[in-house]
């Protein structure tokens, strides 16, 4: 239910985790149906990941990736628009609520990825980090505002983080600027941080169960 009236969409069937590679016209046509509705519902987004860091080291999309990816801070607003984008040609594929919403366009081969930018509810990391679809980053890089002219998909300027170098370095590590396979870096040593005291502490109570008793 959407603002009280039933919404029906076409769950995605099979694995959510495979894709083919998308050619770049369909990306260009896909991310400019995208940036227009969003902007029609009030929607504001900025590029991200694999389409992040095609635009700043290319000035296009990088050859043979599988989306494109951008990030919405307004989930509410995202989820009540489902309508008026699927009336208008950008229908959702599959929905993971706080976290990422998945788009495919009619006529056009693959989909684009709308991540959900989130606070972090874990006590350790939760002043100083955003959550994006389970990455974590500093918040720094998103408060500093976002550059609307200066980075393109091939004639169309598209908005970015500003200064994104500093975010593609989290991301892809210092390397960044030079092609290579492989998705963006898990910051594992940033769960571990986190699920330290969790983990000793569980481990400690089997322990002291073990000698005492319940």
């Amino acid at each position: 239910m959407i603002k009280d009236v039933p919404f029906t969409y076409m769950d995605e069937v099979g694995d959510p985790y495979v894709f083919n590679a998308m050619t770049q016209e369909d990306m260009e046509c896909i991310l400019e149906l995208a940036a227009t509705l969003l902007k029609d519902c009030g929607i504001e987004f900025i590029l991200s990941f694999g389409t992040l860091l095609g635009s700043v080291r290319e000035g296009y999309f990088i050859k043979g990736d599988d989306d494109v990816d951008i990030i919405v801070t307004d989930e509410e607003r995202l989820f009540e628009s489902l309508p008026y984008l699927a009336a208008h040609g950008l229908y959702i594929n599959r929905i993971f609520k706080t976290e990422l919403y998945t788009f495919h366009s009619e006529g056009r081969k693959g989909h684009i990825d709308m991540y959900i930018l989130r606070p972090i509810d874990r006590w350790l990391f939760k002043n100083w980090c955003v959550s994006i679809r389970g990455h974590y980053a500093p918040k720094r890089f998103f408060e500093e505002g976002v550059d609307k002219d200066n980075y393109s998909i091939g004639d169309v300027c598209y908005p970015c983080p500003k200064h994104p170098e500093n975010l593609l370095e989290w991301w892809y590590g210092k390397t960044w600027r030079i092609p290579q396979s492989g998705k963006a870096i898990e910051d594992v040593w940033l769960r571990r941080v986190e699920l330290f005291p969790g983990k000793y502490w569980r481990k400690g109570r089997k322990y002291l169960k073990r000698v005492f008793g319940k």
